[in-house]
């Protein structure tokens, strides 16, 4: 291919990707059970709500755009979600059950949990939690818990634990901004005029409002 010709192609392929002013503007859900809206500003700025069954958070910050996927990080950051530890008490080693006053919020349920064990501070293992709290450990060297909240699945900050005995954990849930997403380059892809956001094991598909 000569010059001219890869000048042509190049061309062809800018013409083709939608800039960033193009997506720009106001998009709602039309999906059943499903409230979401999304307001992409021309000036960088993003707003952004969502009712899903149990569920109603909102956002807003900063959003970017490549050409074929936007990129939505919340400003300012809010306060997440954690577990304030009442009571450890000693167990059998290799046990771990918890129980949790969720205050104001209706969840009966233990909250599920990820842990992370000696000699792997960094990686995470998902485990649950039966109906009176109690987790099977596959592997006794538990070193931190992390309890996640119900229906939003976020994770607290990391409870440290020894791992030369079990622990039985009373936790008070601290809701901080619950409700206040915070997005870190949460990508939403462009599917012909449509932007689709992967959420809670769900597509929310947002379509541009008419003006």
């Amino acid at each position: 291919m000569g010059d001219r010709g890869a000048m042509l192609f190049v061309t062809v392929l800018l013409a083709g990707a939608p800039a960033a002013a193009d997506v720009a503007g106001l998009y709602q859900s039309q999906q059943m059970e499903v409230g979401a809206a999304l307001e992409l500003q021309k000036n960088g700025h993003f707003r952004y709500q969502l009712a899903y069954g149990a569920i109603d958070e909102e956002s807003e910050g900063d959003w970017t755009f490549d050409g074929k996927v936007v990129r939505l990080t919340t400003r300012p950051m809010p306060n997440e979600p954690t577990f304030e530890v009442v009571r450890d008490t000693p167990a059998a080693k290799c046990t771990l059950s918890l129980s949790v006053d969720w205050g104001r919020f209706s969840w009966s349920s233990p909250p599920d949990v990820l842990v992370t064990y000696e000699g792997s501070p960094k990686e995470l293992h998902f485990l649950q939690a039966d109906e009176k709290g109690k987790v099977h450990l596959p592997n006794c060297g538990v070193t931190s818990v992390f309890p996640i909240v119900p229906m939003f699945d976020i994770p607290g900050e990391p409870l440290k634990v020894k791992s030369t005995t079990g622990h039985k954990l009373s936790l008070r849930f601290k809701p901080n901004d619950l409700g206040h997403a915070a997005f870190r380059e949460e990508q939403l892809k462009l599917d012909g005029n449509v932007l689709v956001l992967d959420r809670y094991d769900a597509e929310i598909r947002f379509l541009r409002a008419e003006p």
